[in-house]
Order: structure tokens, then sequence, then C-alpha cells
């Protein structure tokens, strides 16, 4: 039966299930990402047989149709970024039907035109979604999950954190990536002491500062110079302080 129903499709003209387009307008009206495109097979620009020398030929017609407002995965609230028009884009069709179109990621094709023009390699990409985990439900770190990225959801300081899955001292760790890395913390201003100099410059406030290291993940940075981050009196509360790697 499914192959009686691909030799209707096929006969019929439908599309299989992944197509190619071309991206002409982002201004989705509703603000839900979508996109209209030209798709290939209405497309003067793209071959209708691919390989076949002189028979490789623009489509007849000269002025394409624009698809309808095509979905977009993963879904979210706002517009597509200005810079995915004109590029070549991948796209999903469920049960063989225009309508039922759902965009993909942008691709790189240039094999593909038949006016002979250059396309350049994409320097955008559609809108993309990290998976969510609980905090202490994140899927194993190891070699089958290594580059791998999530988002920890209320871990250290009540907080999201964006985890990469990497490799540190032979072990894969889920390792947090943040904003609050290095600081400068201080006392309070003092005297200088008295002058050794004999040219009379009278003792001046200074201020005493040093580096604060704040915590990433596993374990404190290792000591590799004289400084290190040997601890000092911590200026921030009881928040900054090490926390293990998620899991």
């Amino acid at each position: 039966m499914n192959q009686a129903a691909d030799l209707a499709r096929q006969m019929a003209g439908l599309p299989k299930g992944t197509i190619r387009g071309t991206i002409v307008d982002i201004d989705d009206p509703e603000e839900r990402g979508r996109v209209k495109v030209i798709f290939d097979d209405m497309n003067p620009e793209i071959p209708q047989v691919y390989g076949a020398g002189e028979y490789s030929k623009e489509r007849e017609g000269k002025k394409p149709d624009r698809s309808h407002w095509i979905d977009t995965s993963p879904a979210f609230k706002g517009k597509q970024p200005p810079g995915l028009v004109g590029k070549r884009v991948n796209i999903v069709v469920s049960g063989g039907q225009y309508q039922y179109a759902i965009l993909q990621d942008v691709m790189y094709d240039p094999q593909m035109l038949a006016d002979g023009k250059k396309l350049k390699r994409p320097d955008n990409s559609s809108m993309t979604r990290l998976p969510l985990y609980p905090s202490g439900e994140l899927p194993p770190p190891g070699e089958e999950n290594h580059g791998c990225m999530v988002i920890e959801l209320d871990g250290p300081m009540s907080a999201d954190w964006v985890c990469v899955c990497l490799r540190r001292r032979g072990e894969y760790l889920w390792v947090r990536h943040v904003d609050l890395q290095h600081g400068h913390a201080g006392e309070n201003d003092g005297k200088q002491p008295p002058d050794s100099d004999n040219d009379r410059e009278e003792p001046v406030d200074e201020q005493s500062v040093w580096d604060y290291v704040f915590p990433t993940s596993d374990k404190p940075m290792n000591y590799i110079t004289k400084y290190g981050t040997k601890p000092r009196p911590n200026p921030f509360g009881d928040e900054a302080e090490w926390n293990p790697p998620p899991t």
C-alpha cells in the first residue's frame, strides 16, 4: 500500500518528504517565525532535470509564485533574522502536501541553480532551541554526548545554565557556561604607608583590589601561578561557591 501510494504521488507530481526552496520574506505579520519561499518546483532558476547536459535548463516562466506563510520548527514568538532572505533552505512537507510545509535549516547547494550565478555560503541560520532539562535529570555525560548542548533548569543560584558536554581532565562532564566568571573584589580605602623616597610626598588614600574567580563547574581552578586562586574573604556572600557539575 505504501509503494502504491508513493507511486500515485509521483504520478500526480506531489512532493516527497523533503523539498527545497529559497526564502523571499521573513516579515511574518503574526510574529510566529514563519517565512515565505519560492519552492524549487516553481522557480525558473532551478533546472527541471539535473545532470542532463543541454536538457538541464531553466524552467518556463519568469515570475515564480511565492508560497504561503510556512510554519517553522522550533516554534517561537518573533521573526526570523533578516539575513535569511535569499538563503536556500530544506523544507519538510507532511503527507506530500505543500500547504503542510515546515521550514528546516539553511543549506548550501549552488549546483542546483541553472542561471550560473554564484550562491554565497550561508552566514545565518533559522531559529534553534536547546532542550530543557530539570537540574539533576540531564542525560549522562559521555563520549556519546560529546559536544551536545542543553539548558539546566533551576541549577545553582536558582538560575538556568547553558551546559555543554566536554572532556575535563580525562573525563566527560556537563560544563556550565556562565557569565560570572571573573570579578575584582576590594576593601575600604586605607592610607598609603609613609613615603620612603625622601621626596616629601604626603600619604594618599590607596585601594586594595584583588581578582576573584567565580564558580564554573566541578572544582576550583588549579593554582598555576604564585598568585593562584587561593580563597580570600568572600565579599559576595554565600552565593559565590563551587558547585558540582550538572547530573
